[in-house]
């Protein structure tokens, strides 16, 4: 699968994750609606990989992880948002 203008970064503690969430949810689209100040037009995948290397009876042992944060654009009725094109 192909995801235009799709973006990947390296971060290594928590304030870097906050930043790139922060530049990711600046770039989401929305719109206002009548039932919604700030309703979302886009949908948005946020997928954080945890890796993490340990010493264990001389032996080292990787451990890994996937966390994926979804949050899907506004599904109000369309009917009752007002919203047009």
């Amino acid at each position: 699968m192909f995801v235009k203008d799709l973006s990947q970064g390296v971060v290594k503690s928590i304030p870097e994750i906050e930043k790139a969430m922060t530049i990711g949810t600046a770039n989401r689209k929305t719109a206002t609606t009548a039932m919604n100040a700030d309703s979302s037009r886009s949908h948005s995948i946020f997928t954080i990989y945890i890796e993490t290397a340990e010493m264990v009876e001389g032996e080292q042992r990787i451990k890994a992880g996937k966390l994926n944060l979804v949050d899907l654009a506004g599904s109000e009725r369309v009917a009752k948002t007002g919203a047009t094109g």
